[in-house]
């Protein structure tokens, strides 16, 4: 089976074929074997260009020799529809709404009302218009057929559409507006469009909004799904707002039914903020809407970079027990120049992760996840998608928070539902009044009427909220812990350790081994100069490195900018290649600089929170310090190690110790990681993990020799930022800030232990 993973892959700057080449060869080699082209900020090749097709015939090219697949990105940025402005520089195929109420009523505009601060007052294509998404398509789709016909359902597999919405126009009391309208509203109810507005008929909006929807569908999602079809590839992507009901319903009408229309449907799960309120109720969108080809989400994109194997895997299981078996992973940075514009959030799937060898162990996951994906379970309660009463008050910013409270409630007791649209099956519906009561067959509904018997259980015999519990016709089972405490809890009535993160399945079996503490010293190997940055937040221009003793280190400098020690110019001159390979065409180095014990003062301006101006690197401990400016507090690094301590650091950090295997020792677990991890015993390889239990098997012929052993643990990039929660402590602007960053996982272990 070929992996299910899916790179999100930026185009920054201007790749060469032997950069491709070298790029997809790295996820190639890491278990992905797919990757979509993605033309994001940082990207210096004019999109639509002779020199941009050139640059994708690289990548085709490039996947046919090391048999991968392509996906294309139908856009330049998000949303889709516009081909990179060349829509929207026609007047006529300019987003259009129209006034609703108060002295504007009846006023039609084309300016941009959406006031989410990330696109400011710009035209949005009309995608209610058939010859602007015609235009779409030749400028996009046609274009890429026209050069690279014979690689359309062999090479590249879909293209994928990112947030197109007819609601970009549409705050407050506007809804989308079309010439034709009023026809169609008059063909629909029997009614006239401008006499229901100006009387405030009742049923007005939800005419309105539902003969809007059945144009988008048709015009947009459909033309573009017909164009794949015939051209051999699928349609795939996502709406806009899929997570909350009142605004999917603003942007993009009725949003079940059109994002069933998709030949590939998916969500948008990219904050991976398992406890959110409306986490549970997207997944609902996308199960309801997956099909014959699938489902996918789009993950992770808000990040943070070291954000554990652990919860990544779990997200692809609990993403999994809702049909998603497509798992597009954002953002995969050929070099990192797009962090000068998107500032805020950071995640990155590519070798500029020291542990991104540990991609291999998840993508034999994502294999599992994908075939979990194909099994049925049956509902307890169907939930009515609350598509009328969020049309019906359009203009009213609803508070759907009584919907959330009802499927947050509803999961974590571990009674299934799923949600309906217009069908009505032989079943219990619950469903969402105009007063937003919830009604179950008419009568008002308390959830305390259904009762299950929870398949998990804590000590105290409850449901235990942050579990999550899919139950399948075929009898089996999964239990994610998605954000409860780490601890034993009792599953199926036997007791059960989840650690944080856990996934178990109802074939996994209980440990009762007996287990002996392994008690060493280990000697610490550091594979790689350390690096970290100096912070410059807001207007400041000047950060501390303060030594405990005279130290060595080279400076990287960012190329657009400058920096001073002491007052004096740094001089860079080298190319940067000790950083990552994302970072090395950005930025030169210094020549070896002492220095001295003391504070030391570094200038500069021009920093990214996520393309620092100054690293620094050397072979150094570091730890960072708040104060009115950034210190970081450099030292000798430790060269012996023992259970329990912490290293902070980048890279990778080797521990060995000779120790004696003792007789009847199955396996060797290490306790207190959640990093990449290899174990070697006289230099071979016992296994590696990215997620606990970290349980490595021992072969017999081990048992009482006297062996090498070798732990080898892989950081993420995350070191290098330093103390990102000091910048959001203290930066002034913050456009969208990304997932929480758990801080940076040190090295080490809490204790090590032989299994019997």
């Amino acid at each position: 089976m070929r992996g299910p993973l899916i790179t999100m892959s930026a185009i920054t700057g201007k790749p060469t074929k032997s950069d491709i080449y070298e790029y997809l060869s790295s996820l190639k080699a890491n278990g992905i074997n797919e990757a979509m082209l993605y033309p994001r900020s940082g990207c210096e090749i004019e999109y639509l260009s002779e020199e941009w097709f050139d640059t994708i015939g690289n990548f085709i090219e490039s996947a046919r020799m090391l048999d991968m697949y392509i996906w294309l990105y139908d856009d330049f940025n998000w949303p889709s529809g516009d081909a990179g402005g060349r829509v929207t520089a026609i007047p006529e195929y300019r987003l259009r709404a129209i006034s609703t109420k108060g002295e504007s009523i009846g006023q039609i505009s084309y300016k941009s009302l959406h006031n989410s601060g990330l696109f400011g007052e710009k035209f949005f294509p009309d995608l209610l218009s058939y010859d602007a998404v015609d235009c779409f398509i030749k400028c996009t789709h046609e274009e890429y057929y026209k050069r690279f016909k014979k690689a359309f359902g062999t090479v590249i597999k879909g293209i994928f559409t990112d947030e197109p919405s007819i609601g970009y126009c549409c705050q407050d009391e506007y809804i989308p507006y079309y010439d034709g309208i009023e026809e169609d509203y008059f063909t629909f109810c029997g009614r006239d469009f401008n006499e229901d507005m100006r009387s405030f008929n009742e049923g007005f909006y939800l005419n309105a909004i539902t003969i809007i929807s059945n144009r988008f569908r048709a015009c947009y999602i459909d033309k573009i799904c017909s164009w794949c079809k015939e051209h051999g590839i699928l349609m795939t992507g996502h709406l806009m707002c899929d997570n909350e009901p009142f605004w999917t319903t603003k942007h993009n009408g009725k949003l079940l039914k059109n994002l069933s229309h998709f030949l590939l449907p998916g969500i948008d799960e990219i904050e991976t903020k398992l406890d959110d309120r409306t986490e549970m109720a997207l997944l609902g969108v996308i199960e309801y809407a997956s099909g014959e080809n699938g489902a996918m989400a789009e993950l992770f994109a808000l990040g943070p970079c070291d954000m554990s194997y652990a919860k990544r895997r779990v997200t692809l299981y609990l993403s999994a027990c809702h049909k998603i078996d497509h798992y597009f992973l954002a953002i995969s940075h050929m070099d990192m120049r797009g962090n000068m514009l998107v500032k805020d959030y950071f995640s990155n799937f590519s070798t500029d992760q020291p542990d991104f060898a540990g991609m291999k162990e998840l993508a034999l996951d994502a294999q599992n996840a994908a075939l979990l994906a194909k099994k049925d379970y049956t509902p307890d309660v169907y939930i009515r998608y609350p598509f009328s009463v969020s049309a019906k008050h359009i203009t009213e910013n609803l508070d759907l928070t009584v919907l959330f409270n009802l499927i947050n409630e509803l999961t974590y007791k571990q009674i299934q539902w799923k949600f309906i649209d217009d069908e009505r099956p032989d079943a219990p519906i619950i469903e969402l009044n105009d007063d937003l009561e919830l009604v179950l067959d008419g009568k008002k509904f308390d959830i305390s009427s259904i009762s299950t018997s929870p398949l998990v259980t804590d000590k105290k015999g409850e449901a235990p909220k942050g579990i999550f519990v899919r139950k399948f016709n075929d009898g089996s089972f999964v239990v994610l812990n998605l954000f409860a405490e780490e601890g034993e809890y009792f599953i199926d009535g036997k007791r059960v350790l989840l650690h944080k993160h856990a996934v178990h399945f109802s074939s996994t079996e209980n440990d009762t081994s007996k287990t002996e503490e392994l008690l060493s010293k280990f000697d610490v190997g550091y594979k790689n100069d350390n690096i970290i940055r100096t912070m410059y937040v807001n207007s400041q221009i000047n950060a501390e490195i303060y030594c405990e003793n005279d130290t060595e280190v080279i400076f990287a400098i960012r190329k657009d900018t400058e920096a001073f020690l002491s007052g004096k110019k740094i001089i860079c001159q080298e190319k940067a290649s000790t950083l990552p390979s994302g970072m090395k065409k950005l930025y030169k180095i210094s020549e070896k600089t002492l220095l001295k014990k003391g504070a030391n003062i570094i200038s500069s301006k021009n920093d990214f929170k996520y393309l620092p101006s100054v690293l620094v690197i050397g072979d150094f401990k570091c730890e960072t310090q708040s104060s009115e400016i950034c210190t970081l507090k450099l030292s000798k690094r430790v060269d012996t190690y023992s259970n329990g301590e912490e290293i902070s650091d980048y890279g990778i950090v080797e521990f060995t110790t000779d120790t004696i295997v003792p007789y009847g020792a199955k396996a060797i677990e290490l306790y207190g990681t959640k990093l990449f991890t290899q174990i070697y015993a006289n230099e071979k390889i016992l296994g590696e993990k990215i997620v606990s239990p970290y349980i490595f098997n021992i072969d017999k012929s081990l048992w009482n020799k006297r062996i090498s052993l070798k732990i080898t643990q892989y950081s993420s990039i995350a070191p290098i930022f330093g103390n990102v929660a000091y910048w959001d402590k203290n930066v002034e602007e913050c456009g969208w800030r990304g997932t929480a960053s758990p801080k940076q996982q040190p090295f080490g272990f809490d204790k090590i232990c032989w299994i019997f």
